[in-house]
């Protein structure tokens, strides 16, 4: 008779085991799935296993918000901030801590984008105005505008060619009305050749002898 009591007390604490391992595994599950709602803070930091700062978001009360993402050896290589007055940016670092691009936005709808090549000089910039207009330039490695291209509100594109002086050499046009044109200049920037059609269909193509 005592051992069946004791078998029936088992049965008993087996099946209260088993309910609590239920529940538990219910709430794991509850838990799992449940919104983790949201963190607020004015600033956060990340760390990778060794303890060094990788990622950094700060806030600032003159209404500046950052994030800065480091490397493994501490430098930084992404910048992104906006400011109070409602511009924003993205800079990108190369491993030797120099801005390789460089994009940005003005309150003013203005929009713009800078590649830099390893001594940091600046090599190709493109730009949308507010005004509708966008253009796209490319530099040499002294920093000389060499090509020029760009596209007006009004329906105008044109593209300039610039020698190693950045004196015009080749500029090639199109009007909103249907005309276009190229013109060639020679090294004192005197008008050689222009070739053109008109909207109405005329074709010009004069050309000069250097005087």
């Amino acid at each position: 008779m005592e051992l069946q009591t004791q078998i029936d007390e088992l049965k008993t604490s087996s099946k209260r085991q088993k309910f609590v391992i239920i529940a538990l595994a219910c709430l794991v599950v509850f838990f799992a799935v449940k919104p983790h709602g949201v963190i607020t803070c004015d600033g956060w930091r990340v760390v990778d296993k060794d303890g060094n700062l990788r990622i950094s978001a700060t806030t600032y009360a003159d209404g500046e918000a950052s994030v800065q993402w480091f490397d493994k050896d501490g430098k930084v290589r992404i910048d992104a901030a906006t400011n109070a007055d409602g511009e924003a940016g993205v800079i990108w670092f190369d491993k030797d801590g120099k801005v390789r691009i460089d994009a940005g936005t003005n309150a003013d709808g203005q929009a713009g984008v800078i590649w830099r090549d390893k001594d940091g000089k600046q090599r190709i910039g493109a730009a949308t105005n507010a005004n509708g207009s966008a253009s796209v330039q490319w530099l040499d490695k002294d920093e000389k505008l060499r090509i020029g291209a760009a596209t007006n509100a009004n329906g105008s594109a044109s593209v300039q060619w610039l020698d190693k002086d950045e004196k015009q050499r080749i500029t090639a046009s199109t009007n909103a009305d249907g005309q276009a044109g190229v013109i060639w200049r020679d090294k004192d920037e005197k008008m050689r050749i222009v070739a053109a059609t008109d909207a109405n269909g005329t074709v010009v193509l004069p050309t000069s002898d250097k005087k």
